[in-house]
C-alpha cells in the first residue's frame, strides 16, 4: 500500500445552500510533521493526559469490553494497540485484565514509543512495538482478538482507511475500539490545535458498520469533565464465519482460542 506523504485536507464546515455546496477544510499536518510534533511533546505527553484524567477514562471504557474477551478463552488474548503514544490505553487495559494477554502496539512517533516502552517496562508488561503507519499495519490478517485505536484516525484525510486496516488484523469475534476527538467546543480547539477531524459518534458508527462490524456500541469516556467533552468511543465486533454460529447463537469458542 502506498500511503500519501502530502498534507491532508481536513474538513472544518460544510452546507448546502439549494443546488449550492459551501465547504471550507484546512491542511493538515503531512506525515512527517505529525511525527515530529509527536516526538517534541512525547516527554510530557503522559503528565498532559494525567492531568486530564484519561487514564482513569480509558480503565472506564475498557472495563466494559473485558468480560466478553475473556469469554470462552483458552489461551491469552491478543492485542493490537495502533497509535500507542506513551501506552496510556494499554496500561489501562492491563490494570483492568486479571489474566495474561499478548500486547503488540504501533506508532508513528520513535520518541513516542520508546516513552511507552519504558513504562511498559516498569510496569513489567511485555510489548512488541514498532513504527508503523495505522493505514499498513505490518500484521497478518485477522491476527488479534482487541484493537484498540485512541485519538489517532482524525489525524488522517480518510479516517475510513485505518479503520479498514483494523479491521483486517481483527479476528472474526473480535473487537474494535476507537476513541476520537468529538465535535464540541473543546474538540473545536484540539482541531485547531493539531488540525483534526472533529467527529460525532454517529460519523464513527457509520464508519465501522460500514467496515462490516456489528454489536456497535457507543460508550462515554470515562465520568470525568475533560475526557468526556474531549473524546467520544465507539466499539464494534467482526462477525463470526456463519458456520461457526451456534444453533442457540452464541459463538463458539474456535476463533477465540485460536
Amino acid at each position: 500500500m502506498t500511503l500519501d506523504t502530502h498534507a491532508p485536507h481536513i474538513p472544518v464546515f460544510k452546507r448546502h445552500l439549494g443546488s449550492w455546496q459551501i465547504a471550507v477544510s484546512r491542511q493538515g499536518l503531512a506525515n512527517d510533521q505529525l511525527r515530529r510534533a509527536y516526538d517534541d511533546c512525547a516527554p510530557s505527553w503522559e503528565r498532559t493526559i494525567e492531568r486530564l484524567g484519561f487514564p482513569l477514562a480509558y480503565r472506564q471504557v475498557l472495563r466494559q469490553l473485558v468480560p466478553n474477551l475473556k469469554r470462552h478463552r483458552e489461551s491469552p488474548v491478543k492485542v493490537l494497540d495502533c497509535g500507542v503514544g506513551t501506552g496510556a490505553m494499554a496500561l489501562a487495559l492491563a490494570a483492568e485484565m486479571d489474566s495474561a494477554f499478548e500486547l503488540s502496539a504501533v506508532d508513528i512517533s520513535p520518541v513516542m514509543l520508546e516513552e511507552a516502552n519504558s513504562r511498559f517496562e516498569r510496569m513489567g508488561i511485555n510489548c512488541q512495538l514498532q513504527v508503523a503507519d495505522i493505514r499498513a499495519l505490518p500484521y497478518a490478517s485477522e491476527s488479534f482478538d482487541l484493537v484498540m485505536c485512541a485519538h489517532a484516525v482524525e489525524h488522517l484525510e480518510v479516517p475510513q482507511a485505518a479503520i479498514s486496516e483494523m479491521y483486517r488484523v481483527l479476528k472474526p469475534g473480535g473487537t474494535l475500539l476507537v476513541v476520537t476527538t468529538r465535535k464540541t467546543l473543546f474538540g473545536a480547539f484540539i482541531h485547531l490545535k493539531w488540525r483534526t477531524h472533529r467527529l460525532t459518534s454517529s460519523t464513527l458508527r457509520q464508519w465501522l458498520k460500514q467496515n462490516g462490524l456489528s454489536d456497535l456500541e457507543t460508550m462515554p469516556v470515562g465520568t470525568g469533565r475533560w475526557t468526556r467533552l474531549w473524546s467520544t468511543a465507539v466499539s464494534g465486533r467482526k462477525q463470526l464465519p456463519a458456520l461457526c454460529v451456534a444453533q442457540d447463537n452464541a459463538p463458539c469458542a474456535l476463533p477465540c482460542s485460536a
